[in-house]
């Protein structure tokens, strides 16, 4: 039994030892085992951390160069019945792509892209005609016809006539006049604009591509009405109905044709 027991105790201070020996081993590098511990663990997170950063870096900067230019999709609300908006988009310019041939499509669908593309005519014709959309310096002018003060240009890019022009026709064909010139004229190597704004109808509320009327070799016709309210001023509310048309360009993209500014 003494012998046991002896046996017991030496393997009892044997595994002190070791553990002694251990701590030692620890505090000598500067740790205690927790520290060690700790300092191990802070450590792995920290790489995992850096790790999911990189990945979500890498994906953004892959989203970014492979991500489309950006578009603008018709509103559904505004769409007539039965429309498929999910076969054409605008583009960055302002322009309609169809992800799948038009001339697959119904009118209604038709009818919807004719509408996308007709409002982007819209605020496309007004910017180009009143006002100016572009960064002008008022104070160095030139005269123009009927001795107007035409106003110089100073956007990054728009040095002529023709710089106008390209920016004008991203929405509208070519197919027909433009009438750039009556409002920007080339002059000393630089382009000038009027800058003059027209009066607006205060009664204009809206217009809408109502009916799609048929097409040619490269132009599909449309009717838009105009909806005009005189409810402020006593009278009764009207509509005017104008032609407008989508020439499609040797790619498929729509650009506005024939167009009337209602306001």
């Amino acid at each position: 039994m003494k012998k046991y027991i002896s046996a017991v105790l030496a393997a009892a201070m044997l595994c002190g030892l070791c553990s002694c020996g251990e701590k030692v081993k620890s505090e000598s590098a500067g740790q205690t085992p927790t520290e060690a511990s700790t300092e191990t663990s802070a450590e792995t997170t920290e790489a995992a951390t850096d790790a999911s950063e990189a990945a979500e870096s890498s994906a953004s900067a892959e989203a970014a160069t492979t991500a489309p230019a950006a578009t603008t999709a018709v509103s559904p609300d505004s769409a007539p019945e039965g429309a498929d908006l999910s076969v054409f988009h605008s583009n960055a310019d302002g322009a309609v792509v169809f992800d799948a041939p038009a001339g697959d499509q119904s009118d209604a669908t038709l009818i919807a892209a004719a509408q996308l593309l007709y409002n982007s005519a819209h605020d496309t014709s007004l910017r180009f005609s009143v006002g100016c959309p572009y960064d002008v310096d008022t104070n160095t002018t030139v005269k123009g016809s009927f001795d107007w003060d035409f106003c110089l240009v100073t956007e990054e890019g728009i040095n002529s006539v023709a710089d106008v022009k390209a920016d004008y026709h991203r929405v509208f064909s070519t197919k027909y006049p433009d009438h750039i010139e009556e409002t920007y004229m080339d002059s000393n190597g630089r382009v000038y604009a009027l800058c003059g704004g027209r009066g607006s109808d205060i009664l204009y509320v809206k217009s809408e591509v109502i009916s799609y009327d048929g097409k040619t070799d490269d132009e599909l016709f449309f009717t838009v009405r105009s909806y005009y309210d005189g409810s402020d001023w006593g009278d009764e509310a009207y509509t005017v109905d104008h032609s407008f048309s989508a020439v499609i360009d040797a790619d498929g993209t729509w650009r506005a044709g024939v167009f009337t500014l209602p306001n």
